[in-house]
């Protein structure tokens, strides 16, 4: 799974962005992706607290984070990123 989440970056970012709310008027964001979004930053809200807290929003950095921390990410956090990177 850890695997997956480097390989899929684009995704990940995409979701992140939506759920910041700083997706771009070209990316279109159905309600389903912003549910996977909420879920994905709950299930990481301690990850991305301990890891990417002063980690600037925008152009994938969070995602880039993420990445660069998979193998210290919990569990909760894995699952969730592997639920929307199978989608």
């Amino acid at each position: 799974m850890i695997h997956k989440l480097l390989i899929a970056p684009s995704l990940l970012a995409l979701f992140l962005a939506a759920l910041a709310g700083t997706a771009s008027a070209q990316t279109q964001v159905s309600p389903e992706m912003r549910q996977q979004a909420f879920k994905v930053a709950r299930a990481c809200r301690t990850d991305l607290k301990t890891y990417c807290d002063g980690v600037e929003r925008g152009d994938g950095r969070i995602a880039a984070c993420l990445r660069d921390n998979a193998q210290k990410l919990s569990s909760p956090c894995r699952s969730a990123l592997g639920d929307v990177i199978q989608h």
